[in-house]
């Protein structure tokens, strides 16, 4: 895959990031594309979503990016929750030790 060197604040770079990703997604015998799921951060799934919808009117499903299915991957959110999870973990192991 690489490195793309483009910038996901300039429309014209995310539009060609996107074309990018599309290359590698898998087709069907029929000529469809399976699609696949896309996880960035809230602001790159806004651009994403952004220039998708400037490109749906496409002839054809490269030009309209089908199949690039965004989700958001909110990974600090993931990190915190596991954290505050371990302390109370944590907590209720060394209260349970004290109890006689």
């Amino acid at each position: 895959m690489g490195i793309i060197f483009k910038d996901e604040n300039i429309n014209e770079d995310m539009l060609a990031i996107l074309q990018q990703f599309h290359s590698y997604l898998p087709q069907m015998a029929d000529g469809q594309i399976d699609g696949q799921i896309f996880t960035g951060d809230q602001l790159t799934v806004e651009r994403a979503v952004n220039v998708i919808a400037s490109v749906a009117n496409g002839f054809t499903p490269a030009a309209r990016l089908e199949g690039i299915n965004l989700q958001i991957g909110d990974w600090h959110a993931v990190v915190k929750l596991l954290s505050v999870r371990y302390t109370i973990v944590r907590i209720c192991k060394e209260q349970t030790f004290h109890i006689k």
